[in-house]
Order: C-alpha cells, then sequence, then structure tokens
C-alpha cells in the first residue's frame, strides 16, 4: 500500500485510485466498520493467503501478494475493513481455509 494521500474524495486522481470507494465517506458516516485482521503462522502458504484474499474480498492478485508479504514480516494485517456482517463472514470464511483472523472495530 502506498503512503496516505491528502487528494480530496472528488479528486480525479484520488478516484482513478482502485482503493477508493466513491461513496466512501458515506460509507464511515453510515455504518458499523469492522476490520479484518489476518495473522501470521507456520502453516498456511503464500499460495493460499493470496487465493483466499482475491476469492473473499476481490482483491487483485498483486495486493493480496503485498498482504502476504506484509502479514510474514509484521506478524498480521488489516486486510478489509467491511460492515460488521460481512466481516464476520470473512473471518468465518478465512477459518474455513485454516487461516488466522479476528475483528477488530474500524
Amino acid at each position: 500500500m502506498g503512503p496516505p494521500t491528502t487528494a480530496r474524495p472528488d479528486d480525479p486522481d484520488r478516484r482513478a485510485s482502485r482503493s477508493f470507494h466513491p461513496d466512501a465517506d458515506e460509507l464511515l458516516a453510515h455504518e458499523d466498520l469492522w476490520a479484518v485482521i489476518a495473522w501470521n503462522d507456520d502453516v498456511t502458504t503464500f499460495e493460499t493467503v493470496i487465493k483466499a484474499f482475491v476469492d473473499i474480498f476481490g482483491h487483485s492478485p498483486e495486493r493480496a501478494e503485498r498482504l502476504a508479504w506484509q502479514i510474514h514480516r509484521t506478524g498480521k494485517a488489516v486486510v478489509a475493513v467491511r460492515p460488521k456482517a460481512e466481516a464476520e463472514d470473512a473471518v468465518r470464511r478465512l477459518h474455513q481455509r485454516k487461516i488466522q483472523a479476528t475483528l477488530d472495530r474500524a
């Protein structure tokens, strides 16, 4: 992930960013958002983690790989921020793939 941007939400460069969601301000104002945190372990392969992030969150393979490396290097990473029900479902789906994950209020 790149450094935080100071661009306004209506800035064309920010709108072009893959990570910008046009309704982000509205979502943050009205949703109970939760961070999905994936944790490092000595068992799960990078391939498994990357595939899970692509399948479950719709991340690009490149973003999924960057997150996998962050988890490997630092022990954990916030891999998505979603409304509570979606975040809980994502953690359940990660657990089904034997990936350690937890929730924390965003």
